[in-house]
């Protein structure tokens, strides 16, 4: 099928690992990037990076000859997939086929080897769960330079396209070309503090815009004062939250990327749409708050009502049910209000693939095993048992496991909720840039945000100007990063030193 090279549960993160071969033939990927200067392909900064991945990779060449079994590597990056994937693993390792050995390794150590291994065409591990910022970092140059395997034609030929859901391939998908299999879809609702709301008689089935919320929840707004310990506004966001703020842009329909991954960070869904999220922090009239995430700090002001509300893709439902499980039955959920009556009702924050390396030596019994451990229904359904992640096959979704009531939720049947959001998912394309692009986002935000509230700016029409100046700012900034990579100009094999 594809053209090439035993989990023993390590138990814990691998200090030193990667497995596979340069293809059998003794021949090695042709690397278009290590024919020019590195200066001129990227950034210094990434530029440097490279070099120190590079030589890592070669490192864990060296290091892996002499324990090299010639069996299947995965390497992953994440706890809980590991622990999810254990029984799975095992049932392969059982059957007649190559065994499955699978590390658990950190983010950033897994984005060094994994560089150095595609870029310094030493090999790595057969299979690489990567998230989506680990993944976009392969897809800097032509398509042939990319690191995993083309899974394309196996996915038509296979049928497989129809039953995975379409907008959680967009991440993974480069130049028209798919490298790798999703691991989840992460549509985002909007979490609201049922017992405080409707206590107060408020039906938040009744918001449909971001105009309503604020309209509608407004009057339970409060500031500190001797009856009020605690402010409390409506809505959990803040500029210094990257995620959430592309969360948002993403569902208006903005984004830093064009969907062909073209960078148009100063359109004018953007400006409109920053304009928007700024006049909510600012000004005596503000309806936004920060209350973190992934924090104790954060967790105690969810626990105090500072806001009532907060996005909410599926993977945080298990956050919030391990952090703040003294909140069960005290929050709900409804799809995001949306920016106009009659758009979407969602987003999407997050995300996973399954992809194989083109250094591997059986390419061909990694795609098996791909397709065993990605497309188990039984392992969708652990992953949304112990991890509130919806599958994005489709065919799964069917299973009463979804329809079941939760109830941290107020017993609503949290799992068809998401599945009913998956389809409107934004699409998001390819592209190693999308981090500097969030980060560039953000900080335009801020500084929109610091200039309006120092000029008594406070309406997203008075706003508007300074957000689209900045966001030009942060586009050009950007631009600049992009226009280093000698492959997205023209005649980049004619650069030269």
């Amino acid at each position: 099928m594809f053209q090439t090279g035993v989990y023993r549960n390590a138990g814990t993160p691998l200090s030193m690992d990667g497995n596979g071969k340069v293809g059998q033939d003794g021949t090695r990927r042709s690397s278009k990037l290590l024919s020019l200067p590195l200066r001129y392909a990227l950034s210094p900064g990434v530029a440097v990076m490279l070099v120190l991945s590079i030589i890592s990779g070669i490192t864990i060449a060296l290091m892996e000859t002499a324990r090299h079994t010639g069996e299947l590597t995965m390497w992953t990056f994440a706890k809980p997939h590991y622990d999810i994937y254990v029984p799975a693993v095992d049932e392969w390792n059982n059957e007649d086929k190559s065994e499955v050995d699978m590390f658990l390794i950190g983010r950033q150590v897994m984005d060094r080897r994994m560089l150095g291994g595609f870029l310094g065409e030493v090999p790595t591990a057969d299979l690489l769960e990567a998230e989506r910022s680990s993944a976009s970092l392969t897809f800097a140059g032509p398509l042939d330079a990319v690191g995993f395997v083309d899974l394309t034609e196996s996915l038509e030929e296979e049928g497989l396209l129809v039953k995975i859901n379409k907008p959680s391939l967009s991440p993974w998908t480069y130049e028209g070309r798919i490298f790798g299999i999703p691991h989840d879809v992460h549509p985002v609702m909007l979490a609201y503090r049922a017992d405080i709301i409707e206590e107060a008689g408020i039906d938040m089935q009744a918001v449909e815009t971001w105009d309503d919320l604020y309209r509608v929840l407004g009057p339970l707004q409060q500031r500190r004062s001797k009856g009020h310990p605690m402010d409390r506004y409506v809505m959990s966001l803040w500029d210094s939250e990257s995620d959430m703020l592309e969360t948002l842009l993403l569902q208006s329909g903005g984004g830093a990327f064009l969907p062909d991954g073209t960078l148009a960070i100063d359109r004018d869904i953007n400006v409109q749409t920053v304009s928007h999220m700024v006049s909510w922090m600012i000004g005596p009239d503000r309806v936004a708050t920060h209350v973190p995430e992934f924090s104790p700090t954060g967790d105690q002001l969810k626990l105090d009502g500072h806001a009532l509300c907060y996005l909410m893709p599926d993977w945080m439902c298990n956050v919030w049910r391990h952090n703040v499980p003294s909140l069960e039955g005290k929050v709900k959920l409804i799809p995001m209000p949306a920016w106009k009556p009659g758009g979407t009702r969602t987003s999407v924050w997050g995300g996973s693939m399954l992809g194989i390396a083109k250094t591997s030596s059986k390419q061909d019994e990694a795609w098996e095993f791909a397709k065993h451990l990605y497309l188990s229904e039984e392992l969708a359904l652990d992953l949304y048992r112990s991890g509130d992640i919806i599958t994005p096959i489709r065919e799964h979704w069917d299973n009463p496991v979804f329809a079941e009531p939760d109830a941290y939720f107020g017993g609503q049947r949290k799992g068809l909720m998401y599945i009913e959001l998956a389809d409107d998912v934004p699409n998001r394309p390819a592209t190693p840039y999308f981090k500097q692009a969030r980060e560039a986002v953000q900080n335009a935000v801020s500084r929109t945000k610091q200039e309006a509230a120092s000029l008594d700016l406070y309406t997203p029409e008075q706003i508007e100007p300074i957000a689209r100046r900045n966001l030009e700012l942060a586009h050009i900034q950007v631009k600049t990063i992009v226009d280093a990579n000698a492959f997205l100009r023209e005649d980049s094999e004619e650069v030269s030193p």
